[in-house]
């Protein structure tokens, strides 16, 4: 017996841009929906992650902020008119530039329904579903001055099912209800790259056109060191990796320091030692991605000088060692958001001080930390090149796949005849090493440098953010000292320091 195949679901007819346009508009009447009031507060409850919390949130006029809490995970956001605020579980703070507010123009463009009445502004891209399946119509919608945002009108009642913006994940709206004129989603759903890593949104409580405690919009206070004066301790190097010991609640820890990574990372059999109770599920995108859960780590000291880090991920280290024994965990960018931290590889010494306070010591070079890792413009090959600046990566160079591919014959690999090691949390990643004429950071050429060009287009090598990534084996030339939270490096050549031009020979 022949079985016919089911026939494909027929497509629907698409509509016009007008006629979406205009069962927005009605929803929104039928619903009693008038506008945009003067301030707006919303709390509710989250649910995800494995684990649960509360979120808060204000809006007057074109301030807004957004306060979350889920397990051990907190963070608030705050929306001025020309930069945003982000701060992290560990109480970092990430300024960043607006341009004049198009990201809230946009928000506001779309949350009073304005973008309905201005088809000028909006293009009937087509039709699709959301992650959990409803029919959509698809706009993409470019305010004036604004961002453009993708939408998902809902076929059904016209109203707004779905947003991606900024090529982030997308969110999911249900349950329609206004309050005094204000359309509100009771319910709010972040959309993670798999349904375990989904976080919902339920509101509860809403105030509508109620004034707004003082103090609501005020900057935040990022987290900095205790330390009374700067403290040095021995830094320890093994296979190119670096290390300093330091002390958990009076527990002694074995940390790796790495600039190139965004969070604080505890293995499983430290966490255990020292009696933490791991939560919820995350997501950690290194060489490859990988799970893990968070736990509250707390006071992480450096002999005199103190870190409180609230928020650390449990993942499994055992490929990091240090003189063949496992290390403890992971030290980035909480760190090197509230403290200076200076590296003196002749010395073996790293030294921890509050921002700012160090004697400069070398050329300064701006650094752009706004994705959490410290990110500077420098060359390669004499091309410009946005440079991660990763005292985690062992090696003296990597060369990441985008710039590979915007830049084709620069960097010839084709004959490299083998592949390299290339390692990091989750796994590793496909590579091929080679010889990279020159690069530059700030007035310091670097020449002949071992590299790995980067062939994965995958995890943590995935985006086109950055051109490349320069690890230990090249800064160690160097003094180098990271003030992230004053937005800076430093370096100063050592007495060792080589340049490499006279080097010969393949990687």
């Amino acid at each position: 017996m022949i079985a016919a195949a089911p026939a494909p679901a027929p497509t629907p007819s698409l509509p016009s841009l007008g006629e979406v346009l205009a069962a927005h508009r009605a929803a929104r009447r039928a619903l009693g929906a008038h506008g945009w009031p003067a301030t707006l507060e919303t709390s509710g409850t989250l649910v995800g992650l494995g684990t649960h919390g509360t979120f808060q949130r204000w809006r007057d006029g074109a301030l807004r902020r957004d306060d979350e809490t889920l397990g051990v995970l907190r963070q608030r956001t705050l929306h001025l008119a020309d930069r945003e605020e982000v701060q992290g579980p560990n109480d970092d703070v990430r300024t960043i530039p607006l341009a004049g507010g198009p990201y809230a123009r946009t928000v506001r463009f779309i949350g009073s329904g304005a973008f309905a009445r201005h088809p000028e502004d909006v293009q009937l891209i087509g039709a699709g579903r959301t992650p959990d399946g409803r029919a959509v119509w698809l706009l993409k919608v470019t305010p004036p001055g604004g961002v453009p945002v993708t939408l998902g009108l809902d076929r059904g009642s016209g109203l707004i099912d779905e947003i991606v913006a900024r090529g982030a994940s997308s969110r999911e709206y249900r349950d329609y209800r206004v309050v005094d004129g204000e359309l509100i989603p009771f319910e709010e759903v972040t959309v993670g790259s798999n349904p375990a890593l989904d976080v919902t949104a339920r509101v509860t409580r809403v105030r509508v056109g109620a004034p707004i405690p003082a103090g609501t919009f005020a900057p935040f206070v990022p987290a900095t060191i205790a330390a009374a004066a700067p403290v040095t301790r021995p830094l320890l190097d093994w296979h190119g990796h670096i290390f300093v010991r330091a002390r958990v609640d009076g527990q002694p820890m074995l940390f790796m320091l790495d600039s190139g990574s965004q969070g604080v990372f505890i293995d499983p059999a430290a966490a255990r030692r020292i009696g933490l109770a791991p939560q919820g599920r995350v997501e950690i995108e290194g060489a490859a991605t990988t799970h893990g859960s968070e736990v509250r780590l707390g006071a992480v000291a450096f002999g005199a000088a103190q870190l409180t880090i609230r928020a650390a991920s449990v993942i499994d280290l055992s490929g990091v060692t240090y003189e063949g024994k496992s290390i403890d965990g992971i030290l980035g960018y909480p760190l090197f958001a509230a403290a200076e931290v200076r590296f003196d590889p002749v010395a073996h010494t790293v030294t921890f001080a509050r921002p700012g306070t160090l004697p400069v010591q070398g050329h300064i070079i701006a650094v752009d930390a706004r994705r959490r890792l410290p990110e500077i413009a420098g060359q390669i090959d004499r091309l410009p090149a946005r440079l991660l600046i990763d005292t985690g990566n062992t090696d003296e160079l990597l060369v990441f796949h985008s710039f590979i591919a915007a830049h084709p014959g620069l960097i010839d690999y084709a004959g490299a005849g083998r592949f390299a090691r290339n390692r990091g949390i989750g796994g590793s990643s496909a590579a091929v090493p080679v010889m990279v004429d020159q690069i530059a950071l700030g007035p310091y050429p670097m020449y002949n440098r071992y590299a790995t060009v980067i062939l994965s287009g995958r995890a943590a090598f995935d985006d086109s953010a950055d051109d490349g990534n320069v690890g230990w084996a090249t800064l160690k030339n160097f003094v180098a000292t990271f003030d992230l939270g004053k937005g800076f490096i430093q370096l100063q050549p050592t007495r060792w320091f080589d340049d490499g031009r006279f080097r010969s020979g393949s990687p």
